[in-house]
């Protein structure tokens, strides 16, 4: 490192707060919504976490090891800042020296040598610099001077390298995984510069730079030139986001993206002079978050899970979004249940919660909306007992399933049509399977799914399309039909058409339309999905029975699925013969039991399927709906709990179908 500028005499702003924020911080942790993360940082188990930093930390795991060291650093020195205490001093002055006992803090190389920060290196510089300011002169000189070192040498570098090479695809050497590195799991990573440029680890890797340049802020040659860098990625990743303010890796990756986001624009704006809170429409982002959550009676902080998300955002980045745009909704969000984790980073909540803004939901919010990429969402309101559904058409995106035209809905407090959380990273992991359609509420062409991959460059997206051909909107119901024949036709399947439309009546009943037009004759099978994550679901068939009306159905067949609090009964018939049966996912039980029903459409060139549901509370009786199919006009009759239903159902040879309600 080159010699440093003469320091300047004016003191520096904190990097997160100043000390006469220290009352206000310290009366949001007395907060009963902050009591859960409180007591768990200060009463954390220090033995545990000073046997592991001693003699089980492997220094070149820069996986789950250096992770947890920097968890332990942030932890331990937040909570000696707000309540003094030698033992988590001790055992923060610990974990940072074992953080500096690694070569790098990141896995991926350029030309075989040089880090390149594209994950680790910026959340546990992140980590390391506020840790450092928080100890302050309780860490000794030389620890000051070894972290100084660090961040200017590896940490500034390493991040430059990444963003640049994110950045200036053409330029880049060649990235490749540490073969020194323990712990991975070894995926390509040659493309990884186009392919992060365009996805939430560029935000990620900019945090490195946010965090040298505030850190050397004055003391360093090139933390002027870092904190342009950062400033230029942070821009560039706001131009691309969607307009709506969705996110489409789903609420807990913009969580994780959004976190290190507004810590980068804070490092940025209050120690070098840059103010980037103009950049993207954050009160937007909290509409976002709250139309996707999702809560349930066994799971207060769900969300619709599209892809990997697999639970709503986090506090953090909406308790900044509160205060800095008085946001209410945000506000709101922060204190729901769930939403303040047991986790280092939940210190930001407690030092960026503003109590002066009201925490109330916003009475503008849509309950019914199409986000980007193409994923519809329908609700009846925002509690545990209200009813949602989420369709999923549009196009490929970061940490996606194979998921096109499959849906979610649920109702009584209860996901009675579920799309399956946590899906394995690794190929490798059975649990890869549940990111395939088969693991999914869709449809199945001779038993395959649509088009997807191999996981050799990891969780990225596939080339699977899908596009919403009607939307429309009710006083009590909703409406869209989507085609994904795309998709199935790139995964090599015979088809000509592959559609799925949905009407949802709401409170509680829903249809689904599906057609298939193959070019050589397969059987079509539907698949319905059971939350059974609590060991709590079931799936039973009824019956079989027969339609009636002048022109009946083949067959159909009536089945069940069963929680704890309510239960769904549904009804699914084909224009020709049908079958209806249940089983479950091919994974060994010990990871869990995932049943479904499964109605198969009999091999030919031409299916169509209509499944009509109904849900209740459990214990409630549910309505008798008729189907009745007249040539290509379907109707469906009847009344379910206080709703009378006459809809029909018209299916075209070149168009979607046409549906009265």
């Amino acid at each position: 490192m080159s010699a440093s500028p003469a320091p300047s005499t004016t003191p520096l702003p904190g990097l997160l707060f100043d000390a006469d924020e220290l009352p206000r911080i310290r009366a949001t942790l007395a907060m009963p919504e902050f009591a859960a993360f409180w007591n768990g940082a200060r009463n954390a188990d220090l033995a545990d976490d000073e046997k592991f930093l001693r003699e089980q930390l492997d220094v070149a795991n820069t996986i789950k090891d250096l992770a947890r060291a920097a968890n332990i650093l942030a932890r331990s020195s937040f909570v000696h800042k707000m309540a003094p205490d030698p033992r988590h001093l001790a055992v923060a002055r610990l974990a940072l020296d074992r953080l500096l006992a690694y070569q790098r803090w990141d896995w991926i190389l350029e030309a075989g040598r040089d880090t390149v920060g594209v994950m680790r290196n910026g959340t546990t510089a992140v980590a390391a610099i506020l840790a450092a300011e928080w100890l302050g002169d309780e860490l000794s000189p030389a620890q000051h001077a070894a972290l100084e070192r660090y961040i200017g040498n590896e940490i500034g570098p390493a991040a430059e390298r990444a963003v640049f090479g994110m950045t200036h695809h053409d330029q880049v050497v060649g990235w490749t995984m540490d073969p020194d590195s323990a712990g991975l799991t070894r995926v390509d990573v040659s493309r990884w510069p186009r392919i992060l440029d365009l996805n939430n680890l560029r935000i990620i890797a900019t945090s490195g730079l946010a965090a040298a340049a505030s850190y050397l802020h004055g003391r360093h040659p090139r933390a002027a030139h870092w904190a342009d860098m950062a400033q230029a990625s942070m821009k560039l990743f706001a131009s691309r986001l969607p307009a709506d303010g969705a996110f489409p890796e789903g609420p807990d990756y913009w969580h994780f993206t959004f976190n290190y986001y507004v810590v980068s624009l804070e490092l940025l704006r209050r120690r070098c002079g840059i103010d980037l809170r103009g950049t993207c429409d954050f009160p937007a982002m909290t509409r976002y978050v709250q139309t996707v959550t999702l809560p349930t009676r066994a799971n207060a902080g769900g969300c619709i899970n599209i892809g990997d998300a697999f639970m709503t955002s986090g506090a953090e980045p909406l308790a900044w979004i509160g205060r800095h745009f008085r946001d209410s909704t945000a506000n709101h969000l922060v204190l729901l249940p769930g939403t303040i984790r047991e986790l280092p980073n939940s210190a930001w909540a407690a030092i960026w919660f503003d109590p002066t803004v009201p925490a109330r939901r916003s009475a503008d919010l849509a309950t019914d909306r199409v986000l980007f990429p193409g994923i519809v969402v329908s609700r009846t309101g925002w509690t545990a007992a209200d009813s949602v559904l989420s369709f999923r058409s549009g196009e490929p995106e970061n940490h996606e399933h194979a998921d096109r035209n499959t849906l979610l809905f649920a109702a009584h407090g209860e996901r009675l049509l579920n799309d399956p959380l946590k899906a394995a990273y690794p190929r490798a992991d059975p649990k890869w399977l549940l990111r395939l359609t088969e693991a999914h509420s869709g449809v199945l062409i001779g038993g395959l799914g649509h088009v997807y991959h191999e996981g050799q460059e990891g969780t990225n997206a596939s080339q699977a399309a899908a596009h919403l051909s009607d939307h429309r909107i009710g006083p009590d119901w909703t409406l869209a039909s989507s085609d994904a024949t795309d998709a199935y036709a790139r995964a090599g399947l015979p088809v000509s058409l592959v559609r799925r439309t949905v009407v949802f009546l709401k409170p509680d009943i829903l249809l689904v339309l599906d057609e298939a037009k193959l070019t050589a004759p397969l059987p079509v099978q539907t698949r319905w999905q059971v939350y059974n994550d609590d060991a709590k679901g079931s799936v039973a068939v009824v019956a079989p029975s027969v339609s009636s009306g002048t022109e009946v159905a083949a067959s159909a067949s009536e089945w069940t699925i069963t929680r704890p609090h309510a239960t769904l009964h549904a009804t699914t018939a084909a224009s020709g013969e049908l079958a209806v049966s249940t089983s479950r996912l091919a994974l060994p039980e010990t990871g869990g039991i995932y049943p479904f029903a499964e109605a198969v459409s009999a091999s030919a060139l031409e299916h169509v399927l209509l499944t009509v549901c109904t849900a209740t509370p459990h214990g409630a009786d549910h309505g008798e709906l008729k189907l009745i199919r007249h040539g290509p006009t379907w109707t469906v009759i009847g009344h379910h709990r206080d709703r009378n239903v006459h809809v029909t159902i018209t299916i075209h040879p070149t168009s979607a179908p046409t549906v009265i309600v």
